[in-house]
């Protein structure tokens, strides 16, 4: 009898499934939507000098924190930005200070170039009689800038890495 109740019981586990607590996450959809006007933080990745920089010169930019639409990461910190130098105006011999800006153009958010907005600029201090100092912005420089336009990109494969020790 006990051997009979006991096939009974497992039978019924194989046909009726049970609930059971998951511990799953919900799967992560393969593209994401990065809204107009997403707020984008970078940092500059070189100095650029009033004094050695020229319109149209490439600036290396990265992102400071990773950029998420909800809970979901589209682009690790430190992915590459890029932006160009848009002035520079050497010091003067009249104490005039110099003055560099530069524009940011895009981001790049895994095989995407996704369009960004954003400037940053400086100047150096003006003098009189002597020459003016530079405008420099400095690498690590906080640059704000926002997303451009509505855009969909894949979401940041997520890695466990296991420490060995």
């Amino acid at each position: 009898m006990k051997l009979r109740s006991l096939v009974l019981i497992v039978a019924l586990g194989l046909i009726v499934p049970m609930p059971v607590a998951s511990q799953e996450t919900p799967p992560v959809p393969k593209k994401v939507k990065l809204m107009e006007g997403t707020e984008v933080a970078l940092r500059m990745g070189e100095d650029i000098s009033s004094r050695t920089a020229k319109p149209g010169q490439p600036v290396e930019l990265a992102l400071a924190e990773d950029l998420k639409v909800g809970d979901i990461t589209v682009a690790k910190a430190g992915a590459r930005a890029l932006g160009e130098v848009v002035q520079a105006k050497r010091p003067d011999f009249w104490g005039e200070a110099g003055e560099v800006s530069i524009r940011v153009h895009f981001l790049r958010v895994g095989d995407n170039k996704v369009a960004i907005r954003g400037a940053a600029g400086t100047a150096g201090k003006r003098y009189i009689i002597i020459r003016g100092s530079q405008g420099v912005i400095k690498a690590g420089t906080a640059v704000k800038a926002f997303v451009a336009a509505d855009v969909e990109v894949s979401p940041v494969e997520e890695t466990h890495a296991t420490l060995d020790r």
